[in-house]
């Protein structure tokens, strides 16, 4: 996923962390690289919060703008990436939540893209996860 990425970030960061002082320039880079390639716990639960963060505020513009679903391809976009257990749960949570508004909002029944909504569900076959 990240392979034609990576490279131009890399080399942001790298001019990035150069400004910094030698003391905390390879610490801050280490760190940045052990996010982007996943390779610890904390890395994979920050992920996760940072993909949840992002449905979440995708929910809050549509319920400020009073537009049901009209985001819905933010919460397409995290199908099957969530892992970390409470994090599942919050996204469980939020999805509920978009739920009741979206069909309190609604006056002609049910929004057909209602039953998409829920990124939580492809996460947990092994054939959804990339």
């Amino acid at each position: 996923m990240y392979h034609n990425v990576i490279p131009v970030f890399q080399e942001a960061m790298k001019h990035l962390t150069g400004l910094l002082p030698e003391d905390v320039k390879k610490e801050i880079f280490d760190l940045w690289e052990e996010y982007e390639y996943q390779t610890s716990l904390e890395a994979r639960l920050v992920k996760d919060l940072d993909l949840f963060e992002m449905i979440l505020q995708a929910y809050e513009y549509e319920v400020q703008e009073k537009s049901p679903r009209r985001l819905q391809e933010f919460f397409d976009s995290t199908k099957g990436k969530f892992n970390h257990p409470e994090v599942l749960q919050l996204v469980k949570s939020l999805n509920e939540e978009r739920n009741c508004q979206a069909a309190a909002s609604s006056s002609d029944g049910p929004n057909p893209k209602e039953s998409q909504s829920d990124t939580t569900a492809p996460h947990q076959t092994p054939e959804t996860t990339s």
